[in-house]
């Protein structure tokens, strides 16, 4: 199959062993998967797009008929790895806090890594209440075969038509996914970088179902907000031995890079 390449550079630091690592454990088979430091993505039918570290930067393959959109899809592998971020700025004021320094190790560079479309991480993000990786990874599974006719991660408008609880879901939960869908089909909730993050906040706490984790979750790697941060998050509270008042308290220190700071916990478990 021919492919077009492309190279994006990486400012470094950079920890790409971390990311690939992070995208490997949720990849969902077989419209994405991560073998080693490559990254492969359906768009459609047999044609992937090819993301692997390279030359201390990232070389993406995109196949011939889609070189049209090759802008917008380096924009998602930007968003995705993380390559607009300062790490060397802000691992420097990170690595101010005693209580956080320790988890810093390995040369810094941990980035947050984002979503293909801010909807996908939407869906993946109520999927992955209370539940663990593989569950929900076996959800997401479901819910592409049972929406999906061309292999890739379906639309807001498909999942809308319907409330998805069929799949092995709480019947609350599927209607949150499917209120969700609704509001990004029609426009009234934006997902994706860019938006009003605490717009985003107030709409998504307001969908019945979902809680302020998945709000700050959502806020974190769909419109990329580089302070979202889940205090009540169950790796967070166990990694400091605190209470999620005690765990806000501490983050707030931590302004405005506080979702990197999570990263760093979440390495550190």
């Amino acid at each position: 199959m021919q492919t077009y390449t492309h190279y994006l550079s990486v400012r470094p630091p950079y920890d790409h062993q971390w990311i690939f690592d992070f995208l490997k454990r949720r990849a969902v088979p077989p419209y994405e998967t991560v073998e080693g430091l490559c990254y492969r993505r359906c768009l459609g039918g047999s044609d992937t797009i090819c993301v692997e570290w390279h030359d201390e930067g990232l070389r993406v393959q995109i196949p011939a008929g889609f070189e049209g959109e090759a802008d917008e899809l380096l924009n998602k592998v930007r968003r995705m790895f993380d390559l607009d971020a300062n790490s060397k700025a802000i691992d420097a004021s990170l690595a101010k806090h005693k209580i956080l320094k320790p988890y810093m190790f390995a040369g810094g560079g941990l980035r947050v890594p984002g979503g293909w479309t801010g909807f996908e991480i939407g869906v993946r993000a109520i999927l992955g209440q209370q539940v663990s990786v593989a569950r929900a990874t076996k959800l997401v599974t479901a819910l592409v075969e049972h929406y999906s006719d061309n292999g890739q991660f379906p639309g807001a408008e498909q999942v809308a038509l319907e409330n998805p609880s069929h799949l092995g879901m709480p019947r609350k939960r599927g209607k949150a996914i499917q209120i969700l869908a609704h509001q990004v089909s029609e426009g009234s909730l934006k997902l994706d970088e860019g938006c009003d993050f605490g717009t985003l906040r107030q709409g998504l706490i307001e969908v019945p179902g979902i809680g302020p984790w998945t709000a700050e979750y959502i806020a974190m790697r769909a419109a990329k907000d580089p302070d979202a941060f889940p205090e009540k998050d169950w790796v967070v509270l166990k990694t400091l031995a605190m209470t999620p008042r005690e765990a806000k308290n501490l983050a707030e220190l931590w302004r405005p890079w506080r979702a990197y700071a999570l990263m760093y916990l979440w390495r550190g478990k």
